[in-house]
């Protein structure tokens, strides 16, 4: 029983090791690591070195810091490929990018940050194509204020801060403003991101349901300002809930 108690308790320990890593700190030193999670240097190096035997970690030979390894990136991309809602939404995703030309995104909730589990690039050639499984704010994109919406109220005051951060002149960088707009998505059945997140860059998001009519997704088309403006919001916004109604319908979803 001690030893069963002992490795997981040292699963636990490599998972937080792992979350360690993120945007703002890709790469960590041992002692830095070590500080940050609380365990001795001795026993994070340890396990340092049997997670970069098995490619889940690298260490950068320049600084003597530690990364993600790219086995790690490969189960990840595995995970997010095999999800039901991914499968359920590619047919009516490449619809809409052949429809429109633009980017074609679908996105998940993950705290206060959205992750893109899949994407179609624009076909224009000046796009607007982020990185797969890119980790972005929810609270300045179209598909992470759509799935805030659904989230709730108490999600909200949980998981953010009065103060938001600022990316753009038109980011809503204050809590109480945002949940006012998140009332609004969820009477309109989609959200909109005009410059919020990047300059110049219109998104229209919409929800995917499961088969209990939980949102567990996010529909979205985004592009240039130049092409997607009020004159083109509302055709656009149509063709998104008529996809997400189909995939919703493919996850389950019958409600109205």
């Amino acid at each position: 029983m001690e030893e069963k108690t002992s490795s997981i308790v040292a699963i636990h320990k490599i998972v937080e090791i792992l979350r360690a890593f993120s945007p703002d700190s890709p790469e960590i030193g041992i002692r830095e690591l070590a500080q940050k999670i609380g365990m001795p240097k001795s026993t994070v190096h340890r396990y340092l070195v049997a997670l970069k035997q098995d490619g889940l970690v690298e260490l950068n030979p320049n600084t003597s810091r530690y990364h993600l390894g790219l086995e790690l990136v490969a189960i990840a991309v595995t995970a997010l490929r095999n999800m039901d809602v991914r499968r359920a939404s590619l047919q009516m995703m490449n619809w809409l990018a052949e429809r429109w030309k633009e980017t074609i995104d679908l996105d998940v909730l993950s705290g206060t940050h959205i992750i893109t589990i899949e994407q179609i690039p624009g076909q224009h050639i000046l796009n607007t194509g982020g990185t797969f499984a890119a980790r972005l704010p929810a609270h300045c994109t179209s598909t992470g204020k759509v799935l805030l919406a659904y989230a709730g109220p108490e999600y909200i005051l949980e998981h953010f801060p009065d103060e938001l951060p600022k990316l753009t002149r038109d980011t809503i960088t204050s809590r109480s403003a945002l949940l006012q707009e998140l009332e609004q998505i969820c009477r309109q059945g989609y959200a909109r991101s005009w410059g919020e997140h990047e300059e110049y860059v219109h998104a229209l998001g919409v929800p995917i349901r499961d088969l209990t009519g939980k949102v567990v997704a996010a529909l979205s088309i985004s592009g240039l300002a130049t092409r997607i403006g009020e004159d083109t919001a509302e055709e656009m916004v149509k063709h998104l809930k008529s996809a997400a109604t189909k995939i919703s319908a493919g996850l389950g979803y019958v409600g109205i």
